[in-house]
């Protein structure tokens, strides 16, 4: 009993130690470099991308090697060995953002108030398209993930049930984004990614679906043409289609790969 509330406590303080260094670092960066903001072309946004990727080192940092080989292959994942998931990965994170964006379009937010769903969209797209593909596409992906793929909901996983710390971890997603329509969003696709990242057993699966994510949002509000095109009604009837045979298909595939592993 002592040593599993021993082990308990560690992880618990592993978890608040890597969030610690990850809050602790990006501030720390932005107040080094504030004094330094007039050499940055772009300001606030360069600084804010730099602060994230410094918070993902730093909290990187704070993971064992040993949780590193498990975090980038877990061979008692469901679909660790199998090479389609990352098709899978690929088709699921474009079309769970094409339909998930479309239906979040559909509510009337405005009736919750403008400081509950304002974006900073002056300087999240302040930057060229370039250095948003490498800000949102991958730094962000890699800052994001370390913190609530890697250190909060691999962890928790040690101590609580699936499902339980799929809803932490997403949470803790969720008000990080800090309003309630990105919150909202952020907590299921959180969600979705814990669950990419369990059954996948690698940490570069929900890495690839965030950062395919921000691409098409991106992409998006960079081209009208590419806008018209992804969110067609053809576009979004066939994402939804796909996202229901992809549900049905990998609870199938599940079951029948774990009742192998169980005869094995």
């Amino acid at each position: 009993m002592k040593k599993e509330y021993t082990f308990k406590s560690k992880i618990l303080r592993k978890i608040i130690i890597g969030m610690a260094v990850y809050a602790g670092s990006y501030l720390l960066t932005l107040l080094v470099l504030i004094p330094f903001i007039s050499f940055f072309k772009y300001g606030n946004s360069s600084l804010s991308l730099i602060a994230m990727f410094v918070a993902g080192l730093g909290s990187f940092l704070t993971i064992t090697s040993d949780e590193k080989t498990t975090l980038l292959y877990d061979p008692d994942a469901v679909f660790a060995k199998k090479p389609y998931f990352f098709l899978f990965v690929i088709f699921t994170s474009f079309s769970f953002t094409i339909v998930f964006n479309y239906l979040f379009d559909l509510i009337p937010w405005e009736i919750f108030g403008d400081k509950f769903i304002k974006q900073d969209n002056d300087t999240l797209f302040a930057i060229p398209l370039y250095m948003r593909i490498i800000g949102y596409v991958f730094i962000a992906p890699f800052s994001e993930e370390v913190l609530f793929r890697g250190v909060i909901f691999f962890r928790f996983k040690k101590l609580l049930p699936l499902w339980a710390s799929v809803l932490a971890a997403a949470l803790f997603f969720g008000l990080y984004h800090g309003n309630l329509m990105q919150g909202l969003y952020a907590f299921i696709m959180g969600s979705v990614m814990c669950l990419v990242f369990h059954y996948g057993g690698s940490f570069l699966y929900p890495f690839l679906f965030h950062a395919i994510a921000n691409l098409i949002s991106n992409l998006c509000f960079e081209f009208e043409a590419v806008e018209k095109a992804l969110y067609s009604p053809l576009s979004i009837i066939l994402s939804a289609a796909y996202l229901v045979v992809a549900i049905i298909l990998s609870y199938v595939f599940k079951v029948k790969l774990t009742k192998k592993d169980k005869k094995c």
